[in-house]
């Protein structure tokens, strides 16, 4: 009862499901308990060195930004050596216990100037580390759906930490007194400890659904300990076109945020209100920030990006950077600085931050953690070292000719810089939006391939079936036996592997100058066929004799006895004028002669006058032909002469298609030969069939569609239509109760969009598992339009909650 009360309250501000409201509200206090102890000591960091120090030398601070690699490294390896809540806990009480020794030290009167700088570190090495933590449990935790919906969530936690920070800072802080405050953090820090604690005995209570759990040993079910040092986890960033573009990402920012810092500083240690309490002004700034801060992440962040995406969420930060350092370039007062400054942290906490920790989720966890110890741990500090080095040179260049001569002051030269380093964090986020799509489509490996489609490829059915004819016909009749033979030999397939399974000895000949071509009274005989000769010259001439005008006369008068004697016993020899039809020149007279075998109420007969028919390509043979689809004993070798044709008929099959008073066997069969042929004119009679509402014949069509657009990508189709029609299909597809059921609508989203992707999405689906759908519906997300989202995700995500979820590892 209390959970579903407490699931009515949160899901007012957040998407969240059932069974999630305890873990959400426990990470959600777990970032709040970090971030409101980081708010103190980071505006107690900026008020103490504008102090003891003077924002002159603040390029010097971001320089020491350096000296990080060290801790990096150091933490690095405890990572490789310890469980994940066992490095929690402990970063939690060195935290805890050194904050206690600074305040310690800043309450000695006449304190060392030099403590601001080594507390500036150390305060940075505070949220490097703390906050790196957080995200490395959410990314272990969540899938990409459920880090979607709720990371606004849970970083309103640790914005609105941030401003329960700065907010006490801001109120209590005596200039010389502020250190005090540091107790306050220490408080946070221990009540932290408590909550991390529970999550990870949430997560042992719920293993069968969270199998992620991160609480395990490091070193379990391996024999060696695996190595996650700044040296390695630097080689693998490298090794990694994602993650290194990931990191050139993250370098842009820190250098554009160290600009923006250093402006902003400047100018505020310009202003007598700021000047007479730094610890107070900068804990009530912060806290003004941090408010719109939280309510953009709390309120937009995730409905933003679920509905515009991350390439959106990641490029709105920079956009609005620019606008501002423009701004500030032609305008540098406090008032431009506060806004840049504002516009920096508000968007970097919430949006900015969402986003680029969302590019984690398709990262494979061993990968995973060793980017963020070198990205998120000493990238994102060395960057403001970098940043450093590019504004001291920056100072000393707008001090001396010929940029002095310009008279413009070294802040305005700062804009110019962080403008133009924007246009290519820009540029570095669209490529990066771009590679993440890729990535989620790798952890979808497409496994999914039409049947007909493998059977083309690897089978040559053809081949097939003439080698089984040729067994069949062997004691029935010498002749077709010999017309097999030589069928095969001309197409050079009579290999040494046929000739062994029929039975033929190396000296055998396809067919000799002894066997008779027909078995029926008195009939003409088979040309000597010469095995020494290739193929084509054997075909050449066969078919030279075949054409001889004395030899068409005699078939002409033996195919008018064959076929005036209908009964069983002149079956063979019906079959046998069939099969020999199909060697002949379709101009020749015998040609005609098909029409009666067409016709014949024998298979057998039949079989070999639609091989012929295929053969010769008659149009004159096309009804015949389609009239035999709607029969199961002739519909196979019906289909395989109309194949025969390819896009000749295409406009005869679209009229059957489309002829109501037809069989709905053939109207069936004409559908499906459409799809073989496969080409611009098949796809759009096809899919006009679609859109006349043809409800008999929709799921075959829908197939048909599937399988042109499958085999030929480049056909077009109207996408109005194909729209129109999944629209009518989710208003009657009713409530699914497996992926299984939606396939007819995959199939139309394939014929809109990238046909792989959508059934990579599929495949992930039919899997069932929690994270094989979620990630599904993230390709999805980026591939489908947003009136389709809207309609199609609540079905998906439905079936999220049917089946116990798996680990991502």
């Amino acid at each position: 009862m209390a959970e579903r009360r407490l699931h009515k309250v949160l899901s007012a501000v957040v998407k969240i499901k059932p069974g999630e409201e305890v873990l959400a509200i426990l990470v959600f206090f777990y970032f709040f308990l970090i971030t409101a102890p980081f708010g103190i000591v980071k505006s107690l960091r900026d008020a103490n060195f504008l102090d003891d120090l003077k924002a002159e030398n603040l390029p010097y601070a971001y320089l020491s930004a350096i000296l990080i690699a060290v801790a990096v490294s150091f933490h690095a390896k405890l990572q490789s050596r310890f469980s994940r809540r066992r490095l929690l806990l402990s970063s939690l009480v060195f935290f805890i216990l050194t904050s206690l020794l600074f305040w310690a030290l800043f309450s000695m009167p006449d304190h060392w100037k030099g403590l601001a700088l080594i507390y500036w570190m150390w305060a940075n090495l505070f949220v490097v580390a703390l906050t790196t933590q957080f995200w490395f449990l959410v990314n272990d935790v969540f899938n990409p759906r459920e880090a979607k919906r709720l990371i606004g969530f849970f970083g309103s936690g640790g914005i609105l930490g941030g401003i329960a920070g700065n907010l006490l800072l801001g109120f209590l802080a005596k200039p010389e007194t502020s250190h005090r405050l540091l107790l306050a953090s220490t408080a946070f820090l221990c009540t932290c400890l408590v909550v991390v604690s529970l999550i990870f005995s949430w997560l042992k209570a719920n293993e069968d659904r969270y199998a992620a759990a991160p609480d395990r040993d490091p070193k379990a079910g391996r024999k060696e300990p695996r190595r996650v040092g700044l040296g390695d986890s630097f080689r693998s960033v490298r090794s990694d076109a994602y993650l290194r573009l990931m990191a050139w990402v993250v370098l842009a920012t820190g250098i554009v945020s160290t600009f923006i810092d250093w402006q902003s500083k400047s100018l505020i240690e310009l202003s007598p209100a700021a000047k007479a309490n730094y610890a107070s002004f900068f804990g009530r700034f912060n806290a003004g920030i941090l408010v719109f801060a939280f309510l953009f992440q709390l309120i937009l962040t995730s409905r933003f990006i679920n509905r515009f995406g991350i390439r959106t969420g990641l490029l709105i930060y920079p956009v609005i950077i620019l606008l501002c350092s423009v701004g500030i370039g032609v305008l540098p007062t406090l008032g431009f600085a506060i806004a840049l400054k504002g516009s920096d942290k508000a968007l970097s906490y919430s949006i900015n931050q969402s986003s680029r920790e969302l590019l984690y989720i398709p990262v494979l966890p061993e990968m995973k953690y060793r980017a963020k110890v070198f990205i998120d741990m000493f990238l994102n500090r060395f960057s403001k070292a970098v940043g450093g080095v590019i504004l001291l040179g920056l100072i000393y260049l707008a001090q001396r000719r010929p940029f002095a001569a310009i008279g413009f002051e070294p802040i305005v030269w700062v804009s110019f810089a962080s403008g133009a380093f924007v246009l290519v964090w820009i540029v570095l986020n669209a490529k990066i939006s771009r590679a993440y799509v890729r990535e989620v489509k790798g952890q979808l490996a497409k496994k999914w391939e039409r049947a007909d489609g493998v059977v083309a490829d690897r089978m040559d059915v053809d081949t097939a079936k003439l080698v089984v004819d040729a067994i069949e016909t062997r004691t029935q009749s010498s002749t077709l036996f010999a017309l097999h033979l030589y069928d095969l030999a001309r197409q050079n397939k009579l290999t040494p592997e046929i000739r062994d399974l029929l039975g033929l000895k190396p000296a055998d000949a396809p067919a000799s100058a002894a066997r008779p071509l027909f078995e029926y009274d008195a009939a003409p005989w088979v040309p000597d066929l010469d095995e020494r000769l290739p193929p084509a010259e054997m075909d050449k001439e066969i078919r030279e004799i075949l054409a001889l005008g004395d030899y068409q006369k005699v078939m002409g008068e033996y195919a008018g006895k064959v076929l005036e004697d209908k009964d069983a016993k002149s079956e063979t020899a019906r079959m046998e004028l069939a099969k020999a039809i199909g060697l002949m020149d379709g101009r020749s007279a015998l040609a005609d002669k098909l029409d009666d075998l067409l016709g014949d109420d024998s298979a057998k007969v039949f079989q070999y006058g639609a091989e012929s028919a295929g053969k010769l390509k008659k149009k004159a043979h096309v009804p015949l032909l389609a009239r035999k689809l709607g029969d199961p004993r002739t519909r196979e070798d019906a289909r395989s002469a109309l194949e025969r044709y390819r896009g000749a008929i295409a406009g005869a099959l679209s009229d059957y298609l489309n002829d109501v008073d037809e069989k709905p066997e053939i109207r069936e069969q004409a559908a499906s030969l459409l799809a073989g042929i496969a080409d611009q004119e098949a796809a759009d009679a096809l899919l006009e069939a679609l859109g006349r509402g043809q409800d008999v014949l929709k799921n075959g069509l829908i197939d048909a569609l599937d399988r042109i657009r499958a085999e030929v990508p480049e056909v077009q189709f109207k996408d109005e239509v194909v729209r129109a029609q999944f629209a009518a299909e989710m208003g009657i597809i009713g409530p699914a109760k497996s992926p299984s059921d939606l396939l007819p609508l995959f199939k139309l989203l394939g014929l809109a969009y990238d046909h792989e992707d959508i059934f990579r999405a599929y495949q992930n689906l039919l899997k069932g598992t929690k994270d094989s759908i979620a990630y599904a519906i993230e390709l999805l997300d980026h591939t489908v339009s947003q009136d389709i989202k809207e309609r199609l995700f609540p079905l998906l995500e439905s079936f999220s909650g049917r089946r116990g979820g798996d680990s991502k590892g």
